[in-house]
């Protein structure tokens, strides 16, 4: 008698869930609202053999996740489903964090003064998700593109788990196409070539045991020639950081000392700032070793001109740092007042606002008034909407601009689509509208709040452009 694999059709799954539900009852437990409806556990065993097909049996083969999202779908619970997949994304996105180079990676993650706190390749886990899909964004570990839906995909996840009281569910199409998102563009996706080349040059300066000779350094000129700014930021920051390092020996700072300063030149000064803003918190903290390396560095790159900031900066550029790190970790309701307060007492008007960081912490603070897209306290901290809004209503014609600009920066505008996000939105903009003494700023205001659903598409459009001309010029 020979044994042989049995095909199960899909009703007989769908069949089962009602033993499912007859379990539940038996207990006295709630059945509704928890298993996905027939007609949408139906569309999913339909389809998903088709996708099924097209991933290859080497896939397959340790795909643990997909068997977990094939039982869950089963059942009906349709929110684990996309609880396994989501987990294997963020396994994957700390393994391409690691290839990159976890140095790199919490340089651009962390910074300021919890940057000590993040060493090894464990400390991943210390990252929230939202923060691991910004620095995979910011480092070009995902496309504009991926990271907008990936974005989606973790505010609907968060939305229909049990951190949050809802009402909601996912239908069957949805979860196939998020599933699909999640295997093609991130499972099966492999590292970009500028990455494995950034992982792979930190790699080598610590491991050599010559100095870098003439060639070489003419070579690496050319290759940062075709790096784009994100990379050269997160390179500079992070020879910076291993020059200044205890552990460094003489033979890697001469190396650094050879390439730091092309890296310089092609990094815009915003960063620049903050590697001076960093010098000054070694100042202010006695930190004399460090400091006395950090200067060296700024004197071999040729910029000391950086170095000598205020106090309000180097506050303000902490704060914003701290302001954000609260926003994408847990309670950050609770958590977001208490550093908002902080940063109103240095802003009592425009001019308090150094320009230097006027982008950094504008941005910030936009970010947080527009929210999360959760329909929970609609995703905006309760005591913190009248700290930010206060904020906005210092801000001269230049903070207006800058808080422009934030709004389509790609971590931002991605949420200007939610439909809870565009009514933050619009307190945002006619909050900015009651400072703003430009025309021509207050048309481009005007402009998109008067479409507000399609309103992050404006930058794509001719006349806003035309519009916004003489104070942003759109790319």
């Amino acid at each position: 008698m020979r044994n042989e694999i049995v095909k199960r059709d899909t009703t007989e799954l769908v069949a089962e869930t009602k033993v499912f539900q007859s379990y539940l009852e038996q207990f006295g437990l709630p059945t509704d609202n928890i298993i996905a409806t027939t007609e949408e556990r139906k569309v999913i065993g339909s389809n998903l053999p088709s996708f099924m097909q097209t991933l290859s049996p080497e896939e397959k083969r340790n795909a643990r996740y997909l068997s977990k999202f094939v039982g869950a779908t089963a059942i009906g619970l349709f929110d684990a489903a996309l609880n396994y997949v989501w987990n294997e994304v963020v396994l994957n996105l700390r393994r391409k964090a690691i290839v990159y180079g976890v140095d790199i990676f919490f340089d651009a993650a962390v910074g300021g003064r919890n940057r000590d706190l993040y060493k090894t390749e464990d400390d991943l886990n210390g990252l929230t998700d939202s923060v691991l899909l910004d620095t995979c964004r910011k480092l070009e570990l995902l496309s504009d593109v991926v990271y907008r839906k990936l974005d989606h995909i973790l505010t609907m996840r968060n939305e229909v788990a049990a951190s949050h009281p809802n009402v909601e569910s996912i239908g069957g199409f949805e979860l196939l196409g998020w599933l699909q998102t999640c295997v093609k563009d991130v499972l099966q996706d492999r590292p970009s070539e500028s990455a494995i080349k950034i992982k792979a040059l930190v790699g080598n300066l610590k491991s050599m045991t010559d100095m870098i000779d003439e060639h070489t350094q003419k070579s690496f000129n050319k290759e940062l020639a075709q790096l784009s700014i994100p990379h050269v930021h997160n390179l500079l920051i992070t020879l910076f950081g291993m020059y200044v390092s205890p552990g460094a020996d003489q033979l890697l700072r001469k190396n650094i000392s050879l390439i730091a300063k092309g890296v310089w030149d092609h990094a815009v000064d915003e960063i620049k700032y903050r590697i001076g803003a960093v010098l000054d918190g070694y100042r202010t903290n006695l930190q004399k070793a460090k400091l006395d390396k950090g200067i060296e560095f700024l004197t071999f790159v040729n910029g000391r001109r950086y170095e000598t900031l205020s106090s309000r900066l180097i506050a303000l550029d902490n704060l914003a740092e701290l302001l954000l790190e609260k926003h994408h970790g847990w309670d950050n309701f609770y958590n977001e007042p208490p550093v908002m307060r902080d940063i109103m007492q240095y802003c009592h008007g425009a001019s308090d606002i150094p320009p230097e960081v006027l982008s950094k912490v504008v941005k910030v603070v936009v970010k947080c008034r527009l929210g999360r897209g959760l329909s929970y306290c609609e995703g905006v901290s309760p005591s913190g909407r009248e700290l930010y809004d206060q904020f906005l209503g210092i801000l001269d014609d230049k903070g207006v601009v800058k808080a422009m600009i934030a709004l389509f920066s790609t971590d931002i505008n991605s949420k200007l689509q939610n439909a809870i996000c565009q009514k933050h939105l619009a307190a945002i903009l006619n909050n900015l509208k009651r400072v703003v003494v430009s025309n021509r700023i207050s048309d481009a205001i005007d402009y998109l709040l008067a479409d507000m659903e399609h309103a992050y598409q404006a930058p794509s459009k001719k006349d806003f452009r035309d519009i916004c001309l003489p104070f942003i010029t759109w790319r």
